[in-house]
């Protein structure tokens, strides 16, 4: 029995782990592969704080306000803007090392897309997740926190209407039940619904399944980000070219060699990655084509600022230096996910969620670039702190708010029974089958049609998988994915405008009517939470 168990070693998992064993508290992570093995090392983008003097937090957060198109919680945003930078500050204390300027001590601060102003830290120039996930492990490694890895989360303990573990797949293929006083969602995204997508493979939604399957309230679903700049080439997942180049300098252009973001936003390139995608989409519908262009040719001493995206190209035979490079809209970051309180509490007692997996009301109906390592610090710290004051069950705070009056919480649901077909042979099939749909139906832009498409073939997965492997992490991975891409396509459904990263082609525009969230529990229909926006005050 621990304490503490956190399911996921990225950064809202490793700050969770590291900050509760600070507090004396006894901590297990586990987690499903190797430790260090996170979509957080892929992370090019950095982490944006307020440390320039010309800048503040107000400032971020209407930036952030502004990417979320209406739906971010504002005392949420205060939070992460406010707190953010004494989080960063304690991670480089721990040994992560950022790009400094031409004086010792001071960092570089880079400009991404959204952002008024440069606050962007990155490290090793486009490898800045890389070097945090590194300083976390050593970190980690130094500290009295147990690791198990290769071990898959299958189900939420509950009893007595709180949540005291899991029950865990071991490396060994046998099951045991893995208790604690309180157990944290830290699993990242769930890019792999998608065929086209930056996530590795590991990126399948698990914490939001466990959650769906326990009858815990998730929202916000349908707003999965799509990065505007994935490298267009035969590589999956797809190499991800930062918005650091583009706030470098570099161009969008289409194949006359047309700057076509002119006209289209005030911040032109720099303009909100919903924005951007959805241009790149019109010019792709336009053109018939797959693809559009980045010059990057403007860039000097390229191959030493950007080394990860250098090397990416270098295999693809581009030279940035030279050559425009292809690139086309991926899959990229999930906006919703387990609905939280501003501390990380989720509907169900003493299960707590931060990160990628969480919807607390920081990303709205679109997250700004570089927030997400911002984020799993910031609210990772918070949970730890919440749990140290005695705290259990959500208040009605942040994403919350409204939310613990659903009528469906605390329904759970079902597996449905799995039947033979010959379609459906083995779980990487089934996981292709449903990321071949997603893409296809509901991409950047849906609609009525595609959504309904998508949804009787989700639907008819779910009665005609066979002879699944029982004891295999595959196995898992293929029916979360499925379980969540439902999921996605049914919010999608629901939500009848275009807002942030959701754009539907026969609702194109956006509706006050719909300025709220829609909460999915268990298999219930997305039930609608209005709310009025907050007024971002920070709460400490």
């Amino acid at each position: 029995m621990f304490d503490v168990l956190v399911l996921g070693s990225g950064v809202a998992g490793l700050t969770t782990a590291l900050s509760a064993a600070r507090s004396g508290r006894s901590v297990l992570v586990l987690t499903k592969t190797e430790l260090a093995n996170t979509a957080t090392r892929y992370a090019q983008g950095g982490v944006a704080a307020a440390f320039d003097s010309q800048d503040s937090p107000d400032l971020h957060l209407a930036d952030t306000l502004l990417a979320g198109a209406g739906l971010c919680d504002g005392d949420a945003v205060g939070v992460l803007v406010r707190q953010g930078p004494d989080r960063v500050r304690e991670l480089a204390a721990i040994g992560a090392q950022f790009d400094e300027t031409d004086q010792p001590g001071s960092w570089r601060l880079a400009r991404e897309g959204g952002h008024s102003m440069a606050r962007v830290v990155h490290a090793g120039g486009d490898a800045t997740g890389a070097e945090i996930e590194r300083a976390l492990v050593d970190a980690l490694h130094r500290s009295d926190v147990e690791v198990r890895e290769g071990w898959t989360a299958l189900d939420l303990l509950i009893e007595h209407g709180r949540c005291v573990g899991v029950l865990a797949l071991d490396p060994s293929g046998l099951t045991a039940n893995v208790r604690a006083t309180d157990t944290v969602l830290a699993t990242g995204g769930a890019g792999q619904c998608f065929a086209v997508t930056t996530n590795p493979l590991l990126s399948t939604g698990d914490g939001v399944a466990l959650a769906l399957r326990a009858g815990v309230a998730c929202a916000d679903l349908e707003f999965e980000q799509f990065h505007p700049t994935a490298l267009h080439v035969p590589t999956m997942p797809r190499p991800l070219l930062s918005e650091a180049l583009r706030g470098e300098g570099a161009i969008l252009r289409n194949d006359t060699g047309t700057q076509f973001m002119m006209g289209v936003h005030e911040m032109v390139d720099l303009a909100p990655r919903d924005v951007v995608s959805f241009a790149i989409a019109r010019e792709l519908r336009a053109s018939g084509g797959d693809h559009v262009w980045l010059d990057a040719t403007m860039i000097g001493d390229f191959e030493k600022r950007f080394p990860t995206i250098w090397g990416a190209c270098n295999r693809n035979n581009l030279d940035p230096t030279i050559d425009w490079l292809p690139v086309a809209p991926a899959a990229h970051y999930l906006c919703g996910g387990v609905v939280t309180d501003l501390d990380g509490a989720t509907s169900l007692p003493n299960l707590w969620a931060c990160g990628e997996t969480a919807c607390s009301g920081v990303h709205g109906a679109n997250r700004l670039a570089s927030n997400s390592l911002l984020d799993g610090l910031v609210f990772g710290y918070r949970v730890v702190e919440a749990i140290r004051s005695g705290k259990t069950a959500p208040e009605p705070t942040g994403a919350m708010r409204g939310v613990l009056e659903c009528s469906s919480l605390g329904v759970s649901s079902r597996d449905p029974e799995l039947l033979p077909h010959a379609d459906v042979v083995d779980p990487d099939a089934l996981r292709a089958a449903v990321q071949k749909v997603m893409s296809s139906d509901v991409g950047v832009v849906r609609d009525a049609p595609t959504l309904r498409d998508a949804s009787a073939i989700l639907d008819d997965l779910t009665t005609v998988v066979s002879a699944l492997p029982a004891r295999e992490t595959r196995t898992y991975e293929a029916l979360n994915v499925l379980r969540v891409a439902r999921a996605i396509t049914a919010a999608a459904v629901a939500r009848r405008e275009s807002r942030g990263c959701h754009t539907r082609g026969d609702y194109p525009k956006v509706s006050k009517r719909q300025l709220g969230r829609y909460v999915i529990v268990g298999e219930t229909l997305p039930q609608f939470v209005a709310f009025a926006p907050a007024k971002g005050r920070s709460r400490r």
